[in-house]
């Protein structure tokens, strides 16, 4: 039988963010939950997460409902096809370079909220974002959602992640900042004047990799398939993740015995992941936790089965660690997915 590695989950702060604009235009978040099969209730503990799939599945759920491709987070509506017809018009660019310039050109005409440029100083390209108006929560979620994804694309269209030398947010440190970092690879920095990020600007002369027929078999996709897609595998914190993927059956590993795989000293790796602002233990929850969401939601495995590829030797030690993740037991977690109409099976 296959056995699928964990993918990372997905904040229930998050959901939330996604839903405010639809709310605002009056629609029931709790019905829009069910659709993208999503339980209600996991809203109730702040420390649920979701599966990247829900995740997906609710964005497009949103977008039909408000019809707009920027799930009502905007002053004004974004018309479906605009994201498509941006990429098209991207795609046939000769550099990465030349089709962000593209894509900045068409959304000026298409965003009344904020302005993305495209800037090139002290040898960084820097994609900034220039808000008009008020600042409320949804237009900075709709900021910010629209660095994840412009990230997440420029990436895609020349098959590989592009290191991130910063990245600036308005606003303080919240629950977001995890999947912020997660996604684009690099320090994310608070209580900035404006949201943007920026990297080499050496990659702007970097050709494409991508055409028409590539982006048609990506848009059905997107932009779920953006989330999290290009990680960065020489990554230290990385390494760890894949070393401990690779060893979840056996149970706590130690830093000394990650260490050793990695070929260096544990006070390094200690002083590395310190570094970036991470803790082992942390690392190690976090993997378990979206590895027991994934594999609660296959109906062809039993709970003690869920413990023991998670590494516990006792069920009632794996019911305990699941709660303090996610606030819920695994057993009513369970319940509330299998509620959906397509459950996993191990190897999906």
């Amino acid at each position: 039988m296959k056995q699928t590695l964990p993918r990372h989950t997905i904040s229930a702060s998050l959901v939330h963010s996604v839903l405010e604009g639809a709310c605002r235009q009056g629609f029931d978040p709790d019905a829009l939950l069910l659709q993208a099969g999503i339980p209600p209730w996991l809203q109730s503990s702040p420390l649920s997460r979701i599966s990247q799939v829900q995740f997906a599945k609710l964005l497009r759920v949103v977008q039909r409902k408000t019809r707009d491709e920027y799930w009502g987070l905007c002053s004004h509506p974004v018309r479906f096809g605009t994201f498509a017809q941006c990429c098209e018009l991207m795609v046939h660019s000769s550099t990465l370079g030349d089709a962000l310039r593209a894509g900045c050109q068409f959304y000026h005409l298409m965003l009344q909220d904020f302005t993305v440029r495209l800037q090139r100083k002290d040898n960084l390209a820097w994609v900034r974002l220039q808000s008009h108006g008020a600042i409320d929560e949804c237009s900075e979620f709709a900021e910010r959602i629209f660095m994840f994804f412009s990230y997440g694309l420029m990436c895609w269209m020349i098959e590989e992640r592009i290191p991130v030398t910063r990245v600036l947010m308005r606003g303080q440190t919240c629950s977001e900042q995890l999947e912020s970092s997660m996604l684009f690879n690099g320090p994310v920095m608070y209580g900035q004047s404006c949201n943007a990020f920026c990297f080499d600007a050496r990659w702007l002369d970097c050709a494409l990799r991508q055409d028409g027929a590539s982006l048609r078999s990506f848009l059905p996709h997107s932009p779920g398939n953006l989330l999290v897609r290009y990680r960065d595998r020489s990554h230290i914190i990385e390494r760890v993740r894949r070393y401990l993927r690779q060893h979840l059956a056996d149970g706590s590993v130690p830093l000394e015995q990650v260490a050793e795989a990695l070929g260096m000293p544990a006070y390094t790796l200690r002083r590395r992941l310190r570094m970036e602002h991470e803790r082992f233990q942390d690392l190690k929850d976090n993997l378990r936790r979206d590895a027991a969401i994934d594999y609660l939601a296959c109906p062809n495995l039993s709970l003690m089965e869920v413990g023991e590829r998670l590494g516990f030797s006792e069920p009632s030690t794996f019911h305990r660690a699941f709660k303090k993740w996610t606030g819920l037991p695994p057993g009513e977690y369970r319940q509330a997915v299998l509620a959906d109409d397509c459950p996993l099976v191990v190897g999906q």
